[in-house]
């Protein structure tokens, strides 16, 4: 909806020109795409998350480990954001995710049995999860590399949104696009899938996105219900381009739902009952947040990194040395203060000037 309606908030730009932002980044979005991309398999068998000796699961803290060190050089500074407690209207989503979940290892089965590797593979995936011990592995992790890590109270994207907002950010990387109803003011997306600091990412301008579609804030929150999230069914029949049309013309839920034919548009139930729209709504405005947590970047503790990256997650030892050698180097410019050349100039109040102005060669002629 938004590349159609509000092609002006949005830009494409180069992973390299964040260098010397703080950017938020919703973990458990990247942990799980992490545990998808990176897997090994053969020609003859379906691909698999990489493991230690004891058989655990070391896809994320490989692959966070990698780009956070290419963040960093770039001088670009993550603050990883980990998801807390869902809140209780959230229970029907992850109900529905569990439903999947069960269905794709019944799949997987059936793929299992007749040898079909390709299906075997995209059963896998939608079987993965970040769970607790994926979170906790990569939040001992970025303690080593002396990467800031939060907790957040409730979803990590609101608390993510909030530091942007406080300006405690410049933006926030991420692929969910509940974080622009949180209002934040910059979305940066695919910062997981640039491949190199040439790369280039998507840049969402929240405000400019809000003044494109020609509806307010409280508007843009109904009409991102209305589309569908996590924390409500949506109106089955109901498309982007109808969905704006009736906010604008209508301006609130309320009053679209009482021009709605029922014959057209299917209408879930808990809506009419238990206006669960309003429940959403109230949720994306008045969400739990840490509203002043320390952020701060040091020294990564290599030692103890290189014990827990090789000991204990079987890294290649040469490797994780060079890899560790590559933070430590970028530590040495992210650590300097004004690493951004705009952080050098400053805008000062005009004042009169007590220098005379020049006089023009003419002027001068006429006055001999």
């Amino acid at each position: 909806m938004l590349s159609e309606e509000a092609p002006d908030c949005i830009r494409e730009v180069s992973l390299s020109s964040l260098q010397g932002r703080k950017i938020a980044i919703d973990a458990s979005l990247a942990i799980y795409q992490f545990l998808i991309a990176i897997r090994s398999g053969g020609p003859d068998s379906a691909a698999a998350a990489l493991t230690n000796a004891e058989g655990e699961t070391t896809s994320h803290i490989q692959g966070l480990f990698n780009r956070t060190i290419r963040f960093l050089s770039l001088g670009i500074k993550p603050v990883y954001v980990f998801d807390g407690k869902p809140p209780n209207i959230k229970s029907g989503e992850l109900m529905k995710r569990r439903e999947k979940r069960d269905k794709a290892a019944a799949e997987l089965e059936v793929a299992k049995e007749t040898g079909n590797i390709e299906e075997q593979d995209k059963q896998l995936k939608r079987l993965v999860r970040a769970g607790h011990k994926e979170n906790e592995d990569c939040i001992k992790l970025l303690g080593l590399m002396g990467v800031p890590v939060i907790r957040a109270p409730c979803e990590a994207e609101a608390q993510c949104a909030h530091l942007a907002r406080e300006g405690i950010v410049y933006g926030v990387g991420t692929e969910d696009m509940d974080v622009l109803t949180f209002k934040t003011p910059m979305m940066l997306r695919k910062m997981n899938f640039s491949s190199s600091g040439k790369s280039n990412l998507q840049s969402i301008n929240y405000k400019k996105a809000i003044q494109s579609l020609d509806i307010t804030e409280d508007q843009f929150i109904d009409l991102c219900i209305l589309l569908g999230c996590d924390y409500c069914d949506k109106i089955k029949g109901l498309g982007p381009k109808t969905a704006l049309k009736l906010i604008r013309q209508h301006s609130t839920i309320e009053t679209i739902l009482e021009h709605l034919d029922p014959k057209k548009y299917i209408i879930p139930s808990n809506w009419t009952d238990e206006k669960i729209y309003d429940q959403a709504r109230h949720v994306f405005m008045e969400h739990e947040v840490l509203t002043s947590p320390q952020v701060k970047w040091t020294k990564c503790k290599s030692e103890e990194l290189q014990t827990f990256l090789v000991d204990d997650c079987g890294f290649n030892p040469d490797r994780v040395k060079g890899s560790i050698d590559k933070l430590e180097n970028a530590y040495k410019a992210i650590l300097k203060p004004q690493t951004r050349m705009d952080s050098f100039f400053k805008i000062l109040p005009s004042t009169p000037s007590k220098r005379k102005a020049p006089v023009s060669k003419s002027l001068k002629k006429k006055k001999k």
